[in-house]
This record gives C-alpha cells, sequence and structure tokens, in this order.
C-alpha cells in the first residue's frame, strides 16, 4: 500500500497524483465514490465498489451456484406454458 499526502485548496479539491490516476486508470470526469467511516475519507472506483457489493452478495448464492432469479424465472416460464395449455 503506498502512502502519500495530498492537499485539500480553498475550494476543498484535492489532486491526486498523476502516477495514483495512472495506477487507477482515472481519466478527466471519473467518477469516485468518497466513504467517510469516523475520521477516515476512502476513495473508491466504481468498479472496486462493485466487487466489494458482489462479494457481499455472493455469500447468499446456492450451493449450486444457480441464482435465484434464474430460478424465478424459470418458475414464471413453466406458469406461462401452463397457462397458455389450459
Amino acid at each position: 500500500m503506498e502512502q502519500f499526502t495530498l492537499a485539500v485548496d480553498g475550494s476543498g479539491r484535492i489532486l491526486l497524483p498523476a502516477k495514483v490516476r495512472k495506477q487507477l486508470k482515472l481519466k478527466k470526469g471519473s467518477a469516485l465514490i468518497a466513504r467517510v467511516n469516523e475520521e477516515q475519507l476512502v476513495l473508491q472506483t466504481r468498479s472496486q465498489v462493485l466487487r466489494e457489493v458482489q462479494e457481499v452478495f455472493s455469500r447468499y448464492r446456492p450451493k449450486g451456484g444457480k441464482l435465484l432469479s434464474d430460478e424465478l424465472i424459470a418458475d414464471r416460464r413453466r406458469e406461462a406454458r401452463r397457462e397458455l395449455e389450459r
């Protein structure tokens, strides 16, 4: 983990060093997610946040690996076929 000092300007802006922007593939206008944890500021890219959320929800995935949404869609299709057969 790399550590560096950032300065806050009069408008409250901070400037990330070019090396960090390049490492994180940040371009002009790139969005970062900012979170304040007690007295700590955490900046993450959208892809980092997405990965974290996916990890949290992957715990709820059934052991067989089948998504609950896929099961729901299959159930609805079976019900629709039964309705058409009546």
